[in-house]
């Protein structure tokens, strides 16, 4: 289809060019409409009641619809209608956590569109596929100087990952960080006595001479390193004399290495991201807070907000509590691990049926 009339289709009554805090009463009723339009007979009543009792559901709506678009078909059936749909039939309240729940369960049919988009003047050999992980179909068609548009039906096979934590790994792209850990019940609090601080790089020459070693072997190991290091700073947490990203990425090279000794590469590199992942995980559960302002994860690196608060960053620490079998850590690999890499926990890549682990890969 070709890119203008694909965008009116989708993004129609949206007025997706702006934000949400700009939208006048007559722009978001558009949306409202829009909407209700596309959800089922029982769910129109639902939604208009919910979005009276808190705007937030419309802000919520609106942002799938610009994430997914309006008319994105799979299966004779529109991928918001289905998401939205889903959404609405879980809520019984509009609690940012009820709110939450019900997307990260229902985003699924998002994983079983092929989104395609030949660039302007190139055969159709030349297309690329959205990733979903990445950016709103509104960011993706913007950013790309696309001629057409097309949508196909993605026979995703889920193995290890479930369907209700595909929404996960996106949870932050419609919440901030402060709804994120409300939804994960981040109930016990242990503040630190000693205030963080910006310091040297202590043992980062060591590091480096380890890194040296095995970009040979797996140079995904050190990107991923200098992704931690990257998005991490020099901030020391815990008052330890070297920035914590050190720790981080010492301790998951020392059980890359001895996993690598019994089982081999494969089975190194997935106790290596295994490792990374539990601990971005406790990082993003810490409350950072400089005066007034914490630390907003889904907004902007560590690296980055320290820059601007580099003196007396208090430190809270959340202990998340909330009891289910869900991989609660997807909600924040996506910080340092890209598309590829999170076949390891059996994300498909962009494009793909299935997700093929490293080591059947190289």
């Amino acid at each position: 289809m070709v890119i203008d009339k694909w965008r009116i289709e989708n993004f129609n009554g949206l007025t997706a060019q702006k934000t949400w805090l700009s939208l006048n009463d007559i722009e978001k009723q558009s949306s409202k409409n829009e909407i209700r339009a596309r959800l089922s007979e029982k769910n129109q009543d639902k939604f208009l009641k919910l979005c009276s009792d808190n705007e937030a559901v419309l802000e919520l709506a609106r942002n799938i619809a610009l994430y997914v678009g309006l008319q994105n078909k799979i299966y004779k059936e529109h991928v918001f209608s289905l998401i939205m749909n889903g959404v609405i039939d879980n809520l019984e309240n509009t609690k940012v956590e009820t709110l939450i729940l019900a997307v990260s369960e229902k985003l699924y049919p998002i994983i079983y569109a092929k989104v395609s988009g030949r660039p302007k003047g190139q055969r159709l050999s030349a297309s690329v596929t959205w990733d979903f992980t990445n950016e709103s179909l509104y960011s993706w068609i913007e950013n790309n100087n696309f001629e057409s548009i097309s949508t196909t039906e993605l026979n995703v096979k889920l193995e290890y990952l479930r369907k209700d934590e595909v929404g996960l790994l996106i949870l932050n792209k419609f919440f901030d960080a402060e709804s994120i850990l409300k939804f994960m019940h981040a109930v016990k609090i242990k503040t630190l006595t000693k205030k963080a601080q910006l310091v040297d790089s202590i043992g980062e020459s060591n590091i480096k001479i380890q890194l040296s070693m095995i970009d040979t072997i797996n140079p995904a190991v050190v990107k991923i390193c200098n992704k931690v290091k990257e998005y991490m700073g020099n901030i020391d947490i815990f008052n330890s004399g070297a920035p914590t990203y050190i720790s981080i990425i010492t301790t998951s090279l020392s059980a890359y290495y001895a996993k690598a000794e019994i089982q081999g590469q494969s089975a190194a590199y997935l106790v290596f991201c295994e490792y990374i992942s539990n601990q971005l995980t406790q990082l993003c559960c810490m409350e950072i807070k400089c005066e007034s302002e914490v630390w907003d994860w889904t907004k902007e690196s560590l690296c980055a907000w320290t820059k601007r608060h580099p003196k007396d960053n208090l430190i809270t620490l959340h202990t998340p509590t909330k009891k289910t079998n869900k991989k609660l850590y997807l909600i924040f690999n996506l910080l340092v691990f890209n598309r590829v890499d999170l076949s390891i926990w059996g994300v498909p890549a962009t494009g793909k049926r299935q997700a093929i682990f490293w080591g059947d890969a190289v």
